[in-house]
């Protein structure tokens, strides 16, 4: 029997039309196989390269224009039209409210269910502007998510997130990538403050970016499991990114190995995805 999954963590590039300088500016990452990563790829071809069945993505920003974030949106309609998805779009956390405010009404689009602004290690303190919490509340008022990639052993960002959490319960917050664990002591501890909130829900994925081992992977996600529960963790693929070391249908199946029964893995890889994204 094929088993369905959603993806809720995928990229597509379009380097011939959109900007990306991150990826293709003066200064790329220093990433294994980028050659490989920066391919175009239809959905088609990602539909095939795996074993599963492919039955919904959440494609998350990934700089085609950040000055225009709208136009990734449009980009996607066309690009994704045989494959159902969600789209995560792109806006300044701590921008003036007005401003905020502004972006969030250029973004009106079918596809749209959240948003995300990296702000991973120094970065993290742009989450504790004052005009976080108005904009997140503006979210939280549209119903759109916020997704929240940082490092959760940073204990002071850590909880002005969960005070975030607190304080606005209408706010569904996703944490991108596991919370980039690193030094697995703090990042449990940062783990265990975050699942007290039910309005936070986290992914597992993006460890192909990170200096662990399979058994340290194994150990993260056990400490997700007993904290979080299966109802509020996904397993994800950060494609292309992922490529860096392993394919996508290979990383799929790693993620499968990780539950003990079926009903875990149909939650992690399928039903909880379509819970929080409505794909």
């Amino acid at each position: 029997m094929i088993m369905q999954i959603i993806d809720p963590h995928v990229h597509f590039f379009n380097l011939a039309v959109g900007q990306y300088t991150w990826l293709q500016g003066e200064n790329p990452p220093a990433w294994p196989n980028l050659e490989k990563i920066k391919q175009a790829i239809s959905a088609e071809q990602l539909v095939k390269s795996t074993d599963f069945e492919l039955a919904g993505i959440v494609h998350i920003e990934a700089g085609f224009d950040n000055q225009s974030p709208i136009n990734e949106l449009n980009w996607l309609s066309s690009h994704l039209k045989n494959l159902s998805f969600k789209a995560i779009s792109y806006n300044q956390i701590d921008a003036p409210a007005e401003q905020f405010n502004h972006a969030l009404n250029a973004l009106a689009h079918s596809s749209l269910c959240g948003i995300r602004d990296i702000t991973e290690d120094d970065d993290a303190v742009r989450l504790k502007s004052p005009h976080c919490i108005n904009n997140l509340n503006l979210l939280a008022t549209n119903k759109l998510h916020f997704e929240a990639q940082f490092d959760i052993e940073n204990s002071e960002i850590t909880k002005q997130i969960a005070y975030y959490a607190k304080q606005l319960p209408q706010l569904q917050i996703i944490i991108n990538h596991a919370g980039l664990p690193s030094n697995l002591n703090d990042w449990q501890q940062g783990a265990e403050l975050l699942a007290q909130h039910d309005n936070i829900a986290i992914k597992f994925s993006g460890f192909e970016l990170l200096q662990l081992t399979s058994e340290q992977q194994a150990a993260c996600f056990n400490i997700l499991f007993n904290h979080f529960g299966q109802q509020r963790i996904m397993f994800a693929s950060n494609f292309p990114v992922c490529q860096i070391n392993t394919s996508y249908n290979t990383l799929w199946h790693c993620h499968k190995a990780l539950c003990s029964n079926d009903k875990t893995w149909h939650n992690l890889s399928y039903a909880n995805a379509k819970h929080y994204y409505q794909v």
